[in-house]
């Protein structure tokens, strides 16, 4: 891998295989969100897949389905969280990859959005991103530090008995 090479305006690290330090059930992650997008990329509809492993061994995936109204689009993290979800077992790690139309691979952080649902729901994992010229895993909290809540919102994990009620800021 040459975590230095970048592409396009996006100044994203270019990945070329692993990164260093990325644990082999990560690796896996990568391999399935990788093989999602060789079989169904579509450059400015599918560009971007996510792949979970959840608490139970299970492996979930997402895609990115870009819509003509952008806010209709479903990104691949979401996707998958869904997933994650209706399986009912507790998020541990989350890879994303994107796909440039020039073919490079690159890892992607969550979108605001995606971090939020994330939060509420996946609040324990870890997500694998770009980090200067290379790439590591940082928790979920980590995505938006200064994160918010609406009163009265609750959001609750029943499969990780996380309850994520929190008072009005």
């Amino acid at each position: 891998m040459n975590p230095t090479a970048a592409s396009g305006p996006s100044e994203r690290p270019v990945l070329d295989g692993p990164p260093p330090g990325m644990a082999q059930a990560d690796r896996e992650l990568l391999e399935v969100a990788t093989a999602l997008l060789d079989r169904r990329y579509r450059a400015g509809v599918h560009e971007v897949a996510a792949a979970l492993r959840l608490a139970d061994g299970t492996v979930v995936t997402g895609l990115h389905v870009e819509a003509s109204a952008g806010r209709a689009s479903v990104c691949a993290e979401s996707a998958a969280l869904s997933a994650a979800v209706v399986a009912g077992s507790a998020v541990e790690s989350v890879v994303g990859v994107l796909r440039r139309p020039a073919g490079t691979l690159h890892l992607i952080e969550p979108c605001g959005v995606c971090a939020e649902l994330l939060g509420d729901h996946a609040p324990d994992a870890r997500v694998w991103v770009a980090v200067g010229d290379g790439f590591a895993p940082v928790g979920v909290a980590e995505l938006l530090p200064f994160r918010r809540r609406r009163a009265a919102r609750s959001v609750s994990d029943p499969t990780s008995g996380v309850d994520s009620t929190t008072p009005e800021v």
